[in-house]
C-alpha cells in the first residue's frame, strides 16, 4: 500500500529565526560655524533705519490740531480733556 501510514508525523521544531541586527546609532555631523560678518571694519549705524531713508517727524501737538481743524475753542470741554490726557 502506499499512503499515509498510521502514526503521526513528529515534526522537527524550527531553528529560532535571527532578526538582522539594527545598525548602530549615529548623529549627524555639528553644523558648521557661523560665517563671520560680511563687513566687521564698519561701524554698525543706531537706529537700523534704511540708508537715506528720512527722519520721521516730532508727532505734533494734537490738542493743538483739535483746536486748529477741529474747531475746538480754548477751554472748551473738548480742548480740556486734550489737555488732560495728553498734556499739551
Amino acid at each position: 500500500m502506499a499512503g499515509p501510514s498510521g502514526r503521526p508525523r513528529r515534526n522537527e521544531p524550527a531553528a529560532p529565526r535571527r532578526t538582522p541586527a539594527a545598525p548602530p546609532v549615529t548623529h549627524p555631523p555639528a553644523a558648521p560655524p557661523a560665517p563671520a560678518p560680511a563687513h566687521p571694519d564698519r561701524p554698525r549705524q543706531r537706529g537700523g533705519g534704511l540708508p537715506g531713508a528720512a527722519q520721521v517727524p516730532q508727532a505734533p501737538d494734537v490738542c493743538a490740531l483739535g483746536r486748529e481743524y477741529g474747531g475746538w475753542r480754548g477751554g472748551s470741554p473738548e480742548s480740556e480733556i486734550c489737555e488732560q490726557t495728553y498734556g499739551h
